[in-house]
């Protein structure tokens, strides 16, 4: 049985899972994953009303199942969605970073470069 704190209270694995927590909130007694077990404590914390865990189970299987982080390459620059929302698409572009869809990305940086080759064939001139 492991036992950790968070936020002041005691949390403690069940004895033949380490999937499993238990949390003491006055004189409930609160089960579930971990990630759903903190969730409960934060909202009894921060509205001091109590929430089973089971309401928040998807909480720490978010990241596991969810989708896998994409990236790909466009015009030398990587382009990265880590969630798989269409509107959370990243990259970082001349030292900023840019978010949005991977279209909307995509043009921005297809407009920089336009603008930048058609400035370097005026310098030609």
């Amino acid at each position: 049985m492991a036992i950790a704190t968070y936020r002041g209270f005691t949390l403690k694995s069940a004895p033949n899972s380490s999937e499993v927590w238990q949390v003491k909130i006055k004189t409930h007694v609160l089960t579930g994953n971990l990630a759903a077990v903190k969730k409960s404590i934060d909202w009894w914390c921060d509205t001091a009303s109590i929430i089973d865990p089971s309401e928040f189970e998807s909480v720490g299987k978010a990241r596991e199942e969810g989708h896998k982080p994409t990236q790909e390459q466009f015009n030398g620059f990587t382009l990265k969605n880590d969630t798989g929302e269409a509107n959370a698409w990243y990259c970082f572009f001349n030292g900023r970073l840019i978010k949005g869809s991977k279209i909307a990305i995509q043009k921005h940086i297809e407009a920089h470069l336009l603008a930048k080759q058609k400035a370097e064939t005026q310098l030609k001139k």
